[in-house]
């Protein structure tokens, strides 16, 4: 095994899979391609191995036992021990006045005092005390400035919610065991799992609620999300549709409240938050967080508002494009599960994934169109590229018979794609009644070829899906990519292909190589091929 002076972690493919657990407990999980696998020691990553209950000595001691001493640096050593030893220096805790005490250790004493972003505050000897109002935007600023805070303030105490899991439901170990973690004392009940997409996430939300017994709040990406969280509480629980249902702006709240992220961020007329006030009026012993990786920054503050409740973020992949993982940290809680794509493969919980890039020329108008273009334009007119359709025709022969799904980042595009070929389209507004139709229909086999816009990316379960053509991406977008790929992880297929369709000599080729990286670190075989290969099959 490997330490680069960078922090990258370079694991062969003869170790174990309890060096590789162990490693993955204080470092992200970056690639993994069968011969290596590669995590990177990261501050947020090792702030969350002290709050799992790893030790800089327990780290220390396996690193000098699995690597030689040239490989193992001084500055990778010293990062361990101070980024670890900064967990427990700054806390959080209730005083007696019902404010908010920050007490600092010594030795980060004038460091954190010295923070201009505070908000206003009171100094004592040994600490800060703040309005009790502050205690997210505490948390975000310290760890934004390097130091994360132990937040020991506790919970709210919320109405009692009874219920029971179906007899017909069974948690998977992995399932189980995410559940069980988040309930343990070492995190203390507020974090996030990062789990596969066709894993089972909304099982381990479910029955974390039933565990806790308490009034719960589900942030989702869409209203189809919503419908499917819905309908799994009804299979999965013994609550009833009274007790389960999506958040109305002037009904009364549910004990189980399922509200999409944009409407909690939706403003009035006059510019007021109604259903964000609304929502704040009951008091919640969960709050779950699908897809937290989708969180906007600007949303965060629903997060801030809502500390008194227990937190759990739901996620396939934790890389956001904006960098935000410190706020997710501070805000949601530190990352307490993982399980890589590959490992529930393995063991045969998803299907396995080949990856296919087709390479397609653009005809003599489109290129005079691409050159003239201004930079927005062009993503957008390779995008739409009209040769395309004869690659998507193609791969529909070649795959007659199987579900096939069409995805696309440019409407426009995709409306004439599945128009062309007869195909339904399902996209933002289309009506829920026709779009749970066809997404029924999918699912029993009765349409073989359904397109969808972006609102599938996420928290859409298609479990029959075992082909998908990309007929354009979001600019080279990780997020995009795994949720994507995540449509095809079910174990209803052996194998599962995904097309992505790429304009030649364009800035979408450029950004396709951004999505090859990330999808051939991970583990997927990812052929390239050109348009002329695949319309002689």
């Amino acid at each position: 095994m490997f330490v680069r002076k960078d922090g990258s972690v370079w694991i062969p493919e003869t170790a174990s899979n309890e060096v590789i657990n162990f490693v993955a407990s204080f470092a992200e999980r970056v690639t993994d391609m069968g011969s290596v696998q590669v995590f990177h020691i990261t501050p947020v990553s090792l702030w969350e191995a002290a709050a799992n209950g790893r030790t800089a000595r327990d780290i220390l001691r396996f690193l000098k036992l699995h690597c030689s001493p040239e490989n193992l640096s001084f500055q990778i050593q010293e990062k361990i021990v101070v980024e670890m030893g900064k967990w427990g220096c700054t806390r959080l805790t209730m005083a007696s006045d019902k404010k908010l005490f920050l007490q600092i250790c010594p030795r980060l004493s004038s460091q954190v005092k010295a923070l201009a972003e505070l908000p206003q505050h009171r100094t004592t000897e040994d600490g800060l005390v703040f309005d009790l109002s502050q205690r997210a935007t505490v948390k975000r600023v310290l760890a934004r400035s390097g130091i994360p805070v132990l937040d020991k303030t506790g919970y709210t105490h919320p109405p009692q919610l009874c219920f029971s899991l179906s007899e017909q439901t069974h948690l998977r170990d992995y399932q189980q065991q995410a559940v069980d973690y988040f309930l343990s004392s070492t995190i203390g009940g507020s974090g996030v799992a990062v789990l596969p997409c066709g894993s089972g996430k909304t099982l381990v939300g479910i029955a974390t609620a039933q565990k806790l017994q308490a009034t719960t709040l589900i942030l989702v990406p869409n209203e189809t999300s919503a419908l499917q969280w819905q309908k799994e509480f009804y299979q999965r629980t013994t609550l009833k549709a009274p007790q389960v249902g999506s958040y109305q702006p002037k009904a009364p709240l549910r004990p189980v409240t399922l509200v999409t992220y944009h409407r909690v961020a939706s403003r009035s007329a006059q510019g007021q938050r109604m259903n964000f006030q609304h929502l704040l009026e009951q008091t919640w012993g969960l709050v779950i967080y699908d897809e937290v990786h989708m969180l906007p920054a600007p949303w965060f503050r629903l997060a801030a508002e809502l500390q008194g409740s227990h937190r759990l973020g739901l996620t396939a992949t934790l890389v956001r494009e904006d960098g935000a993982q410190a706020d997710v940290f501070s805000l949601i809680g530190p990352k307490f599960y993982d399980q890589s794509w590959r490992a529930l493969e393995q063991a045969g919980f998803l299907s396995r994934v080949r990856c296919v890039e087709v390479r397609i020329p653009m005809d003599a108008t489109s290129q005079a169109l691409y050159g003239a273009a201004s930079a927005r334009e062009r993503h957008k007119i390779a995008a739409q590229n009209p040769q395309k359709l004869p690659v998507v025709r193609s791969i529909l022969k070649d795959h007659e018979g199987q579900s096939v799904l069409l995805m696309g980042q440019y409407l426009e595009g995709l409306r004439s794609t599945a128009q062309a070929i007869g195909c339904p389209l399902i996209e933002g507004k289309t009506p829920r009644t026709q779009r749970e139709r066809l997404f029924s229909d999918f699912r029993q086999g009765k349409c073989l070829q359904l397109a969808v816009s972006r609102i599938a990316n996420a928290a859409v379960d298609l479990p029959t899906a075992s082909v998908a053509i990309q007929v354009s991406g979001l600019f080279g977008s990780r997020q995009e990519e795994a949720q994507r790929i995540g449509r095809l992880l079910r174990p209803d297929t052996k194998e599962g292909i995904f097309y992505s369709l790429v304009s030649e000599a364009t800035v979408e080729e450029k950004m396709a190589a951004h999505r090859q990286t990330f999808l051939a670190e991970q583990g997927y075989a990812y052929d390239i091929r050109s348009a002329a290969e695949i319309l002689a099959r």
